[in-house]
């Protein structure tokens, strides 16, 4: 796998962190109360957040998130679940909108 984060990333990253300012401070404050401990734990918080990640396409949250879940306990069984979650939901959701294509062709 090619380098994730490449040096022209992680500058303009900073960049952006220094020019979004008290928006970026209040994005980082909402992150971090989201992902504490509440009704869910944190690892199963980082497992909701890998199956989203992957079924939005999100190659940088998917390396987060993965990374931080495993950090906090989850097996390699595990994430295969939320994939395979991911993967249903994110099938269903084509079928959906899919049914409407045949809405579409009958009208």
């Amino acid at each position: 796998m090619p380098d994730l984060y490449p040096d022209e990333y992680l500058k303009a990253s900073e960049k952006f962190k220094q020019v979004a300012g008290p928006v970026n401070e209040a994005y980082k404050a909402w992150h971090t109360q989201a992902m504490n401990a509440g009704a869910l734990d944190k690892k199963t918080k980082e497992l909701i957040a890998l199956g989203i990640a992957c079924a939005i396409r999100c190659e940088y949250c998917i390396d987060s998130h993965t990374q931080k879940a495993k950090a906090f306990g989850a097996t390699a069984q595990e994430v295969a679940e939320v994939i395979q979650v991911a993967t249903i939901v994110n099938a269903g959701s084509t079928i959906s909108y899919g049914i409407q294509a045949l809405e579409h062709y009958d009208n």
